[in-house]
């Protein structure tokens, strides 16, 4: 074995124009021993290790930076610092795999256990409620805990509102034109008109009307009978999440049996059953501070009659968003149908046999709507414009 193993020549501090500095040597030993001292640490040295070897470093480094200087040295070395109570332990790093575990604080071992593997093919990964265990040699293990450290950060989260409401166009158009055009300067107002315009026309857009102030232009219109609303609620979506939100009832529809019993057939009635109603999946969604952005299939679906065997409509959308902060898109022009059938009759007398039909009628109806999506990116409102009024002045109703 050679005197000196290694020399480590670290430079520190250099200004840019000096291209030289007085440089002095040290023992391992006595710069274990400087550490020790300005640190006002102990430190021990396993019995295994080569000590045998020096440092060159500059005169003037600084003592600050000697703890700093010495963890440099040791990983060079294949040596590691421990700390044991009060006391730091230098030891050299085995070529034994030994187990580790690390504890999660925000994310789910399933999210980060891919990711590790993938980087070390090798190693084998497991988990146990938060925490992801595996075992690995010293210095893959170190890698190991750095990358996890790395990903276990709390995930982007961003709300957003979707509001779901029906009208028909010329109701629309109507109140739109008995708007009071003279107090169109007034902010409130030309901002409820632009949306009133952007429906009866049936457009995609943005709009940059401030949350709180579109739920009380949607609330004004909803009291004028001029909309309805399917359905509102708020949503919180999560950087690379998917997530999917029902509002659905479970309907029974009439379904028959028949069994054969010798000669005779026997008729018996079962039944299935359906989902109906509001169905939203969100998946490719990406947050950021300024915007979210995000895939959205949305399913609207409505029971027309309340027969055993219902029919019913269905509303859907299938589209990529991007929405800044404080943002709406609005999504119109979704037009369709519900024909209804309205049945009545007189109790009692509509079940005698052959003249009861003289007692039952129906009506036949055909309803044709827009349907309107209204969604908003409602992160980060300020809470003092808010709690402001917003108030609908002269041509327009209050509240």
């Amino acid at each position: 074995m050679t005197t000196v193993k290694w020399t480590i020549l670290l430079l520190l501090y250099l200004k840019t124009s000096i291209f030289a500095v007085d440089l002095v040597g040290n023992s391992f030993i006595d710069y274990i021993r400087f550490v020790s001292n300005t640190s006002s640490i102990n430190i021990v040295i396993d019995e295994d290790i080569d000590t045998n070897f020096s440092l060159i470093l500059p005169v003037d480094y600084k003592s600050k930076d000697s703890f700093k200087i010495l963890k440099s040295v040791l990983d060079k070395h294949d040596m590691y610092l421990v700390k044991y109570d009060s006391i730091y332990y230098i030891k050299k790093i085995s070529k034994e795999k030994t187990y580790h575990s690390v504890k999660l604080k925000f994310l789910l071992p399933d999210k980060i256990i891919p990711i590790v593997q993938n980087y070390h093919k090798d190693v084998v990964v497991s988990k146990s409620k938060k925490t992801i265990i595996f075992k690995a040699d010293y210095k893959e293990s170190k890698q190991i805990k750095e990358l996890i450290e790395l990903l276990d950060k709390p995930t982007k989260t961003k709300k957003v509102k979707i509001t779901l409401i029906s009208f028909q166009d010329d109701e629309m158009q109507e109140f739109g034109l008995n708007f009071d055009s003279k107090v169109s300067n007034d902010k409130n107002n030309f901002e409820y008109k632009t949306l009133i315009d952007n429906l009866a026309t049936s457009q995609v857009l943005s709009l940059a009307i401030p949350n709180f102030a579109l739920d009380v232009y949607l609330s004004d219109l909803k009291t004028h009978s001029i909309i309805d609303f399917k359905f509102s609620p708020i949503i919180s979506l999560f950087d690379n999440e998917k997530t999917d939100f029902q509002i659905t009832n479970n309907i029974p529809y009439l379904s028959e049996d028949r069994s054969v019993d010798g000669t005779n057939n026997i008729k018996s009635n079962s039944f299935t059953y359906k989902d109906v109603g509001s169905k939203i999946e969100i998946d490719k969604v990406s947050v950021t501070d300024e915007a979210i952005y995000f895939h959205i299939k949305m399913q609207y679906e409505v029971i027309l009659d309340k027969t055993l065997t219902p029919t019913t409509s269905k509303r859907s959308i299938d589209n990529y968003i991007k929405l800044k902060n404080g943002e709406t898109i609005v999504i119109a022009g979704l037009k369709g149908s519900e024909s209804r059938t309205l049945k009545r009759e007189v109790p009692i007398l509509s079940s005698i046999p052959f003249l009861g039909e003289i007692f039952k009628w129906s009506h036949d109806s055909v309803k044709l709507d827009t349907f309107a999506i209204l969604i908003s990116n409602v992160e980060n409102i300020d809470l003092e414009e808010y709690g402001e009024q917003v108030t609908l002045t002269e041509g327009v109703p209050p509240l």
